[in-house]
């Protein structure tokens, strides 16, 4: 119970920014229109216990490297029952440079994202953004999703406007009503 997403939200609610899993819906949105199963190098950063992780998975080339990055370890052990084959690092996604040195990758082709940009204060959300972009080649792709509520608050509005900025092309996914709370994603190519 301790590592359920509800408790850790609770316990946490700027390092796990959700009350439930996302949607398989949601998941799946995210996987769409950003050319996941061409990608030779992917990485998901704030799975959580792995909602996100099964549409990758699913999505992906078989021969694809993935790998995710989550902070709160507390989630980890969830994880790591669910999907015991993918390499799982406890570190902040700003660290992305460091862990694409352990894997032995040069660039990521995709980059998946649960993290929640709404909860981050501005300077978070430029370090791992930079991180994001220092990770991807031209015409890399970087995914994330947004809560409809959050994206009124100040750091949600200051967080698609530096996508807009970083990203050569961003553009939102439908609503997908049925996630709780309801969501969207950013589908941004550099």
């Amino acid at each position: 119970m301790k590592d359920s997403i509800l408790v850790q939200f609770l316990r946490k609610p700027l390092t796990t920014g959700a009350i439930c899993p996302s949607s398989r819906e949601l998941s799946r949105t995210l996987t769409e229109c950003i050319h996941i199963e061409e990608a030779r190098n992917i990485a998901e950063l704030g799975p959580g216990t792995g909602a996100i992780t099964a549409a990758i998975l699913s999505a992906m080339n078989p021969q694809a490297h993935f790998f995710a990055v989550e902070l709160n370890e507390a989630v980890i052990p969830a994880f790591r029952r669910r999907f015991p084959h993918v390499r799982l690092y406890n570190d902040s996604a700003a660290n992305l440079a460091k862990i694409m040195e352990l894997e032995s990758v040069s660039r990521l082709d995709v980059i998946l994202s649960g993290l929640p940009w709404a909860s981050f204060p501005d300077h978070l959300q430029e370090e791992i953004l930079h991180a994001v972009l220092e990770a991807l080649p031209d015409g890399g792709y970087f995914t994330t999703f947004a809560y409809l509520q959050g994206t009124w608050l100040p750091t949600g509005i200051k967080f698609r406007r530096r996508l807009e900025k970083y990203f050569s092309h961003v553009e939102k996914s439908r609503i997908v009503w049925g996630n709780i709370p309801p969501a969207f994603a950013y589908r941004c190519r550099k």
